[in-house]
């Protein structure tokens, strides 16, 4: 199958331009709730998987486990989780959310959901399920290609070198 290079630009600016708004968005409702993206990233990843490690939060999150930890300060100093100590294995601490943080993520959740069904409302019913389809599709075939080809760094800054070093 050819691949169409306009189409390709088209598809990342068309990405591109809802993910802004929808972040921005997103980004008004954290303010007002007085939490920055990555502590809302943090009780997310605690809602959905439940309680984790420094270390397995640091995964999720991709930061190192001090930048995890840093957030879990923030975090438990405003009631929205807590650090409890494995029963069988003292040296294991979990960070839990609290009902505070969970509340915090189902208002940001249900917002996002509200805006999404505002959005879709002027589509019919075949054509949601149309478009939940091809971004699953999507999304499978970015995580395949992503394993399989990683960003070729070195390439990356050769071209960074290139742009710098290359008189205007």
């Amino acid at each position: 199958m050819e691949v169409n290079e306009e189409l390709s630009r088209e598809l990342e600016e068309a990405i591109r331009r809802s993910n802004t708004v929808i972040y921005r968005r997103g980004q008004a409702l954290l303010a007002e709730m007085g939490i920055s993206n990555p502590q809302f990233n943090t009780l997310l990843a605690l809602y959905e998987f439940g309680p984790l490690t420094m270390g397995d939060l640091g995964k999720h999150l991709f930061t190192a486990c001090s930048t995890a930890t840093d957030l879990a300060d923030r975090l438990e100093r405003d009631g929205l989780v807590e650090r409890i100590r494995d029963s069988k294995d003292r040296r294991i601490v979990r960070m839990h959310l609290l009902s505070k943080g969970r509340k915090i993520v189902e208002v940001v959740m249900n917002e996002r959901y509200r805006f999404l069904e505002e959005v879709l409302a002027e589509y019919a019913f075949e054509e949601h399920r149309l478009i939940l389809a091809s971004l699953k599709r999507l999304i499978d075939r970015v995580e395949r290609t992503d394993k399989t080809h990683p960003v070729e760094l070195e390439a990356v800054q050769n071209m960074k070198k290139k742009l710098i070093l290359s008189p205007s």
